[in-house]
């Protein structure tokens, strides 16, 4: 008998084949769900049970039966991303770069353990009630191989899978940062043309050796890109003081205005960069600095006429009548 009926009440099969298993735990009086795995695979989910992530559900017990691997594991409560895609015919941009974001995040936490899920895409990729994704289904997966030029098995999704996975080359790292750009393309939608172009082009190239090296380099040039696409689109910010007096200085107000809402902006975003991410904070402290520079040239332009007309401008004007968050 497996040790695991004693404890587990089966609640649904998840799978035809029975292989996966909703169940509810009596004695911690949980629901999990209960995997059978081969043998083979031991190794791997010793490493995943290791891991503490908020991408990877937990793995509770490993039990061997019958030549069988029965993983216990958390189970997740969620829509993947392949059943949202049944009721939204894409994502929009900031939803999919955060997706693409965290993926990137978890994969550099599977890879620095030498672990290669070998089948992203929206079906195996969850989204919790709280916006986080759970990389699931590892069945799959396996450990990066150096003594050998091609992959034994010719496994994963058509589509989703890159070119070396079916016996053109060994798959490493690289082969699920294509696995992920096309699975970030299926959300965006065929049409889509905007900052993450670029990226997504360069994470589904045919050759491995085209490709981002690894998440991280992946991940630094999302967040570059990302920053310089918010720097864009604060410097296209139309002033927001409709209601003040068309003076002949009335532009280099509003200059220094839309100066001073930058930096506030960009100090919001300094102040919630996690802690370690050196990267995001030089790129916000070198705009900062420059749109300083800029504030600077503005205050260094002003005449005494220009001084005089604000200060008329005020007397007629009170500052307090002025809403800088009026439409």
């Amino acid at each position: 008998m497996n040790p695991l009926e004693n404890l587990y009440e089966t609640i649904d099969a998840l799978k035809p084949d029975g292989s996966v298993k909703l169940v509810y735990n009596r004695a911690a009086q949980q629901i999990c769900v209960v995997k059978a795995r081969s043998l083979q695979t031991a190794p791997l989910y010793r490493i995943l049970r290791e891991i503490n992530s908020r991408y990877i559900p937990s793995i509770y017990r490993a039990v061997e039966f019958d030549g069988k691997l029965f993983i216990v594991e958390e189970y997740v409560s969620g829509r993947t991303l392949a059943e949202i895609l049944n009721y939204e015919k894409n994502f929009g941009e900031e939803f999919a770069a955060d997706i693409f974001r965290q993926v990137c995040e978890c994969l550099i936490e599977l890879h620095a353990r030498r672990i290669i899920h070998r089948d992203l895409k929206p079906a195996n990729i969850m989204l919790t009630k709280d916006g986080v994704i759970r990389l699931i289904d590892f069945g799959i997966a396996r450990l990066v191989k150096d003594d050998s030029d091609t992959d034994t098995e010719f496994l994963g999704t058509r589509g989703y899978a890159p070119p070396e996975q079916y016996g053109f080359g060994q798959t490493d790292a690289r082969s699920d940062i294509y696995s992920l750009g096309v699975t970030i393309q299926r959300l965006l939608g065929k049409n889509y043309g905007g900052w993450l172009k670029k990226i997504l082009a360069k994470c589904t190239k045919l050759d491995p050796n085209n490709r981002y090296e690894s998440a991280q380099n992946l991940l630094d040039d999302l967040d570059r890109r990302r920053w310089q696409q918010n720097l864009k689109q604060l410097k296209k910010a139309p002033a927001q003081n409709h209601d003040a007096p068309e003076l002949d200085t009335c532009g280099k107000v509003n200059e220094l205005v839309k100066n001073l809402e930058d930096l506030d902006a960009m100090i919001d975003s300094y102040l919630e960069v996690e802690d370690g991410n050196e990267l995001q904070k030089r790129l916000l402290e070198s705009g900062a600095w420059k749109v300083t520079e800029e504030f600077e040239k503005v205050v260094y332009s002003l005449t005494d006429e220009d001084f005089a007309e604000m200060r008329a401008a005020l007397e007629e004007y009170p500052i307090e009548n002025f809403d800088s968050d009026t439409e």
